[in-house]
Order: C-alpha cells, then sequence, then structure tokens
C-alpha cells in the first residue's frame, strides 16, 4: 500500500489531479520569496521546505490524507473515522530544495521523504529522495523517471534496502 501513498504524494506535488487554486506550497510560507503575494515562491529563487503529513488508510478501501498544509483528502473525513481493527498509518517527514517557478508545482530541486508506516498491513520505514534535471544527482534513468524530467535517486523500504541502483554519487557543490 505504501506505493499508493506514494503515488499521492507525487500527484500532490507535480502530477495531475489538483488544481491550482488548491495547491499551496507546504512548508512554506515566507512573503520574502513571493512578491507578488500569491502564496507561491517567485520563479527563479529555490525555497527550502519542511512540514510532516498522514497518510492512512484500511481494509475496507477507505482512505484519508492530511497534506499538512490545511488541505485534507480522502474518501473519509478524517483519521478517527477509518477502521481501528484494519488500520494503518503512515506518518511522512518531508523536505524540499525546489523553485516552484511562481507555480504551485516544484519545476526544479529534490524533495526527501521519511515514511514511518505502522498497522494492519505495513510495519515498514521507508525513505526516497527525487531529483530533477538540474540536480548534479540526475541521471536521466528512465528506469527510475518520475514527473517526466525527475527521478527517484534513492528509494529506499525497510528490509529490502536502496532499490534505485546508481553508480557513483554525484555530491551537490
Amino acid at each position: 500500500m505504501i506505493a499508493a501513498s506514494l503515488g499521492l504524494i507525487v500527484a500532490a506535488f507535480g502530477g495531475p489531479g489538483l488544481a491550482e487554486a488548491d495547491t499551496r506550497v507546504p512548508g512554506h510560507t515566507s512573503a520574502r520569496y513571493d512578491r507578488d503575494g500569491n502564496g507561491i515562491p517567485d520563479a527563479g529563487v529555490y525555497v527550502n521546505g519542511h512540514y510532516t503529513s498522514i497518510y492512512a488508510y484500511d481494509g475496507g478501501g477507505d482512505w484519508y490524507w492530511d497534506l499538512g498544509d490545511g488541505r485534507v483528502m480522502g474518501s473519509v473525513g478524517s483519521l478517527g473515522a477509518l477502521d481501528l481493527a484494519t488500520l494503518t498509518r503512515c506518518d511522512y517527514v518531508v523536505n524540499y530544495r525546489a523553485d516552484f517557478g511562481n507555480t504551485p508545482y516544484m519545476d526544479e530541486g529534490w524533495i526527501q521523504n521519511h515514511i514511518n508506516c505502522s498497522g494492519y498491513d505495513d510495519n515498514g520505514q521507508y525513505n526516497y529522495l527525487i531529483v530533477s534535471r538540474t540536480d548534479p544527482r540526475y541521471t536521466g534513468n528512465p528506469d527510475w523517471a518520475v514527473w517526466g524530467t525527475w527521478e527517484y535517486h534513492v528509494l529506499t523500504q525497510s528490509g529490502s534496502g536502496n532499490l534505485v541502483k546508481v553508480g557513483p554519487q554525484n555530491h551537490i557543490p
């Protein structure tokens, strides 16, 4: 089920499915980098962000996602509405450095998620790092592509290690 929650994070940051009016830049609220006051960092400005998020689901197929920026999505309106007997909860710690290009979606940069799941069908820990084509760690490997010009650089799962097989690492200057 972690793949479903990874897909949700991908949709929130770069994929289709969320209207611009409904999208904010989570973890970043500084007016210093938002001269036009639209709630989104200006084009050409790289900003750092950090926030937490909760994704949870139950055995009946219901789900709940608190995106960490005031938005809540899901088939139920609260975490408590999920079936406690079959509940799985995944807690996210999200960090990023990105240029949003004055849009609600990351244009360039990187995003890293630390995910700890516990419950009915998942008790794993996950970590992933996605980098854009402008990041020195980007390899262009289509096997790890996401969002077109972004790719997984690290995709670890507890008990499996890093699923992305990369060669020598390029360091960020």
